[in-house]
């Protein structure tokens, strides 16, 4: 009798949890929650079959963050372009990660735009500045573009916008077009994971909690408790590196630097600050001392922008610890467009 009524409470629950399952995943696609809760609409990104496994799709025009998105059709933020630059004019090509897209910032705001305004104030030449900024790529990741989409546009200049987590692994595209961080191997193997919104959308839930709860405190400097623990890990990594990623991190700027070089491109990487770098005497500069060293050791044209942004640092400049707002893409396109044409 007690196997019997177990068996059947059994059934009752398993039938429970399919009807649970059913009527929830029918919701949560009828209604397009996924892409209400989240910042970017899937559509903004396709998969890539090799590397850098996904990229922006092309021929986009949407509203996302509260900002517009467009992509041209080589599938770049910003206006419609030629394959090849036009006779005279000069082509500049700017890889990156969410800072070098402009995260949260009006096509004309990112400092793809603002270089080129810059630039046409002090040079009579023509310039054209392309945006091939994707959110979360890594140094391997911009590599892998310029190799199959960014030297046939042909740039006379590759600009390598530096975030301090460039060593991070990208991203890939989950079957139900959501990024999920870190390589397919890494990452949870259910079929859940990859086909149903409804997991989707209770694994934003209970991640947004804990970031809420890890996002509470904040020491009145504007950065979440959140912001400061994911930056002193980045840090730890540049003191400390445990594992592999640094290592390919540095291969891919010495092949940026072989590839560039042997197609008379010039290459400059341009080393974004965190946040909380700027405004006190105690910053962690360990990645910056790291990178100063690396770029002595191989030839690489290098400008750290630290002391930029720490001159400015009386404004807000950031709109995290990790993206520097409108007025710091102001700093970088001013600080880039007088590198490029110091000589």
């Amino acid at each position: 009798m007690f196997r019997r009524g177990f068996l059947r409470g059994l059934a009752l629950g398993a039938l429970a949890l399919i009807v649970f399952y059913v009527v929830g995943e029918s919701s949560v696609r009828l209604f397009d929650v996924v892409d209400r809760l989240n910042g970017f609409p899937r559509r903004l990104y396709i998969v890539d079959a090799d590397e850098p496994r996904y990229r922006l799709r092309p021929g986009l025009d949407e509203v996302a963050r509260g900002v517009r998105v467009r992509t041209n059709r080589q599938g770049f933020r910003g206006r419609e372009l030629k394959d090849v630059p036009e006779l005279g004019r000069e082509r500049i090509l700017v890889l990156g990660d969410s800072v070098a897209f402009g995260y949260r910032l009006e096509e004309e705001q990112a400092f793809p735009v603002l270089l080129e305004q810059e630039l046409a104030k002090r040079s009579p030449a023509p310039v054209e500045v392309l945006n091939a900024g994707v959110e979360g790529y890594n140094t391997r990741a911009e590599l892998a573009l310029l190799r199959k989409d960014g030297f046939r546009l042909q740039p006379r200049t590759v600009i390598v916008l530096f975030n301090l987590n460039d060593f991070d692994d990208t991203p890939s595209l989950g079957a139900r077009g959501v990024l999920m961080q870190g390589p397919p191997a890494s990452r949870c193997s259910l079929w859940l994971a990859e086909h149903s919104e409804l997991y989707l959308l209770l694994d934003a839930l209970v991640r947004r909690r804990a970031a809420i709860f890890l996002s509470a405190g904040s020491d009145g400097s504007g950065y979440s408790d959140l912001d400061r623990f994911v930056s002193a890990l980045r840090k730890q990594v540049w003191r400390e590196p445990d594992d592999g990623r640094l290592n390919t991190m540095v291969d891919s700027l010495r092949a940026l630097r072989d590839e560039t070089a042997a197609r008379g491109i010039r290459l400059v990487f341009v080393i974004v600050p965190d946040g909380d770098q700027i405004g006190t005497d105690e910053a962690d500069l360990s990645p910056q001392k790291r990178l100063g060293m690396l770029c002595e050791e191989e030839g690489l044209d290098c400008l750290d922008l630290r002391g930029a942004f720490e001159a400015m640092a009386a404004e807000p400049l950031f709109f995290d610890i990790m993206h520097p707002n409108a007025a710091g893409h102001g700093i970088l396109a001013v600080e880039v467009a007088a590198h490029l044409t110091k000589d």
